[in-house]
């Protein structure tokens, strides 16, 4: 029997072994085959082959775009990146931590969010052979070790540098990392900060995406989607892993309580996989009910990331009026199934 540091070692070396395989992974020498039925999309003109993409923390460094736009993915993220480069975290002798437990279907990271860095990123070629239909975003994020005023300052640089980037179609700024404070009260400081001095000096279309955590409390919706309403932000995405730790332990099965408890008290971490998916539903649904009130004279969207493994979550995201789908610990549970044909399976 292995103690609990010893698994986590084990299954945080081979992540890092996996992930290292994976984005060297050569794309299929055709493009899969979309189907039957035509699930493409256009938001803010663009588009996308289907409401299937990535989310960001799975190519950190922009990596990957070639295999998964021949695997059918209808878009795809690069990032979360930071003004300054990062290491990610090392504790108790273990290098980005993290853990699956695939019986409760849930994941755990402390990754600390290790990338290049903006200045470096914002130059990256990330494809040579970009696909019509699967148009590339990124995700950018306050750096996390900086006084609130030098954050704000240094996400509006990072912002510019990407939009100069005429490969990056779309970007996303990440409200909902474990690695910086949720900080919600300060939040309408910040959009109005990025509005002024981002949003209305952008030079082409460029849309600009909120992203929160699962973890947002359902009552705070109004307000936020008002704020983004009046200084005409582009669309808002819910929500990434969750912290409420009680309240999962609760739902895993007995045999995997040790070992997240472990985790959890050793190292923190946010918490991904199935458990997501009622929550990450019910804030889009309250977003979109919302934003289809207030009917904003522009385009806004609702993006849906959290517990995604399914095409029947995929039925619930369009039933509610969700544009676009984002998956990661699903995305690889069903790369396990299916292999090349992960995303094949939702166009039939």
């Amino acid at each position: 029997m292995f103690s609990n540091k010893i698994i986590v070692k084990l299954y945080s070396s081979g992540r890092i072994y996996f992930m290292n395989k994976f984005y060297t992974t050569p794309p299929l020498k055709n493009q899969q085959e979309h189907s039957i039925n035509d699930q493409s999309r256009t938001l803010w003109g663009i588009k996308f082959n289907s409401p299937m993409m990535n989310s960001a923390g799975m190519f950190k460094n922009g990596e990957g775009y070639d295999l998964v736009a021949s695997l059918g993915a209808g878009g795809y993220i690069g990032g979360t990146s930071t003004p300054y480069p990062r290491v990610g975290n090392i504790k108790n002798g273990i290098k980005l931590p993290f853990i699956t437990l695939p019986d409760s279907d849930i994941s755990i990271n402390y990754l600390g969010l290790p990338n290049l860095g903006d200045e470096i990123l914002c130059h990256k070629i990330i494809t040579t052979n970009k696909i019509d239909g699967c148009p590339i975003g990124w995700s950018v994020m306050r750096c996390p070790n900086s006084s609130p005023e030098c954050a704000i300052s240094l996400l509006v640089d990072s912002l510019f540098k990407f939009h100069e980037n005429n490969l990056i179609d779309f970007i996303e700024i990440n409200e909902s990392c474990p690695n910086v404070k949720a900080d919600l009260i300060n939040l309408a400081e910040r959009l109005h900060y990025i509005a002024e001095n981002f949003l209305i000096k952008r030079t082409r279309n460029f849309p600009v995406i909120l992203k929160l955590s699962n973890d947002t409390q359902i009552e705070a919706i109004p307000e936020i989607l008002d704020l983004m309403f009046k200084y005409k932000y582009d669309g808002i995405n819910f929500g990434n892993t969750s912290l409420q730790y009680e309240i999962i332990n609760k739902t895993l099965i007995e045999k995997d309580k040790k070992l997240f408890n472990y985790f959890t008290h050793k190292f923190g971490g946010g918490v991904g996989g199935c458990y997501l998916k009622s929550r990450s539903l019910e804030l889009c649904k309250t977003a979109v009910s919302y934003k289809n009130k207030i009917q904003p004279d522009y385009e806004f969207h609702v993006i849906r990331t959290g517990g995604i493994d399914c095409r029947a979550d995929i039925e619930e995201s369009n039933k509610i009026g969700v544009s676009l789908n984002q998956w990661y610990t699903g995305f690889f549970k069903n790369y396990i199934s299916h292999g090349n044909a992960v995303y094949k399976e939702f166009y039939i």
